[in-house]
Formats: C-alpha cells, structure tokens, sequence
C-alpha cells in the first residue's frame, strides 16, 4: 500500500524548493563577476596611455639647445630664415641665440606623468656630467632674465619643439619641462628630442 501523508495543517506554510533561488543568486554572481572583469580590463586598457614612455637617449646629431633672444608669435613667413631664426608648430618665430649645448650630451629622454599631485606630464631630461655643468651655467644666467630672454629653445632638425622658461639654476643634470602637458604631448615632444 502506498503511504501518504497528511494535507498540510491550516496555518502552517507550505514548503517550497530553494533550488529557483539558488539558480538566481549564481546567475547574479556570475553577472557581478563578469562586469567586473570587463571594468578590469577596461580600466587596463585605460591605464597604458599613462605608462612613461620608454627612456632613450636623445639625438645626438640634430638636437640644440639656444637661448632665445627674441620671440614673435604669428611671425613665421615660408622660405629661408637668417641662419640664427627658427620657428614653432604654432607659428612663433624665434632670433636666437648660439648653440650652447648639444644633443649629444642627453642621456636619456622620458614622458612621464606627475606624481606631486600636480596634474599633467612632464619630460625629463638626464644630462652628462659634461653636459650638465654647461646647463647649470646656462640656467643659471637665464633665470636672471625677464621673458622672453628667460626662454631656452630646444631646437630640433632646425625647428623649436619648446621653449620652456627657466625659473632657476639647473645644476644636478636632471632636468623637466613641464607644464600642462597631456600623456600624447608628452609623450610627442619626447619623440621629438629623440629623433
């Protein structure tokens, strides 16, 4: 004979399986889980734009370092300039003044991001020891000056790729041009240095 049991009491709740739930909160993890690998390499893929680039030393051939006597922004004509006029991306024609260092002197050339808490990239720029006595020389006589005889011109393949002003003497080698430079910027005017 078959048992059978009892009809559930009035008030008494009626048993209902747990396996529906348990199948939605695996669904749930699961979801959460996956979300957040995607946020995870989303945010990796985010993050290697603001990797520094990676150091090289600069070209030594075609990179000068001038101070800059005379800065006119707007002023560059197409054709041959005197032989001491260079000119920007933008326009500014600079009279400069002789070549006071050479790339061949810069060991190593890197974009970086900030990490004083100022925003931005900087370059960074290490110097020779040769090289970083004239730039302490060099610094030193142009933080004495009012803009734009306060500049120093980096010249590459006869085109100024910056004109930071200098605010001090330089005098450990260790130099960065800063300013409000995005990760590409940066990353640009340090490809330019290094040819």
């Amino acid at each position: 004979m078959a048992q059978s049991y009892p009809p559930p009491q009035p008030g008494t709740p009626i048993k209902r399986s747990r396996g529906p739930l348990v199948l939605v909160l695996v669904l749930v993890v699961v979801l959460v889980a996956a979300v957040a690998g995607i946020a995870v390499i989303l945010l990796t893929r985010t993050n290697e734009s603001d990797k520094p680039s990676e150091p090289k030393p600069a070209a030594a051939d075609t990179l000068e370092f001038r101070k800059v006597l005379k800065a006119e922004p707007n002023a560059c004509t197409k054709g041959p300039q005197a032989a001491n006029v260079r000119c920007d991306d933008e326009g500014t024609r600079y009279t400069l003044g002789q070549v006071e260092l050479e790339g061949s002197h810069v060991t190593k050339v890197e974009a970086a991001p900030s990490t004083n808490g100022a925003l931005g990239w900087y370059i960074s720029l290490t110097l020779d020891s040769r090289g970083a006595k004239a730039f302490a020389t060099l610094t030193a006589a142009l933080a004495e000056q009012v803009p734009p005889k306060n500049q120093l011109a980096i010249v590459v393949k006869d085109k100024v790729v910056s004109a930071p002003a200098v605010s001090g003497p330089i005098s450990d080698g260790q130099v960065q041009i800063s300013g409000t430079f995005t990760s590409t910027e940066a990353k640009k005017l340090a490809a330019d240095i290094t040819g």
